[in-house]
């Protein structure tokens, strides 16, 4: 499937199995996986933001599948980030968003004063005991 070892991107929510498995097959064929995790702290913000594109003409996603796509994508990032060979995570609850960790080849960065509560559990998972190759820093 990947014999050409080109890259390749791939937009998704993290929410099903489908990026997972391309996240697999892609390592066992010799691609390096570099992720860009954009996120809110609160499933309300992104139930705003689509009433607000909605009210523009965009179209809509049911509230239920907002809040099941916030719980899943982030449990499924903690439980699939040994797949990650480059990781950076962006709060975008703010309109510009903010880049707040960064791990690449086995050092966990975080690049801000105050780390969002959200991003906390990711935090944790880089810097679990048994996560022997992630060295962690500090930047202000």
């Amino acid at each position: 499937m990947y014999t050409l070892q080109k890259g390749f991107l791939d937009r998704n929510k993290l929410a099903g199995g489908n990026l997972i498995r391309l996240m697999r097959n892609a390592r066992a064929n010799g691609f390096e996986v570099t992720m860009l995790y954009v996120g809110v702290g609160d499933y309300r913000l992104n139930i705003e933001r689509v009433a607000a594109r909605v009210r523009n003409g965009g179209h809509d996603i049911p509230t239920e599948d907002i809040i099941r796509r916030h719980t899943t994508s982030i449990r499924n990032l903690l439980s699939h980030i040994d797949l990650i060979d480059y990781l950076v995570v962006i709060d975008n609850s703010s309109i510009s968003g903010e880049i707040i960790l960064r791990a690449e080849r086995g050092v966990c960065s975080i690049l801000v004063d105050s780390v969002p509560s959200w991003i906390q559990s990711i935090w944790e998972k880089l810097n679990d005991p048994s996560n022997k190759e992630m060295k962690t820093t500090m930047f202000d």
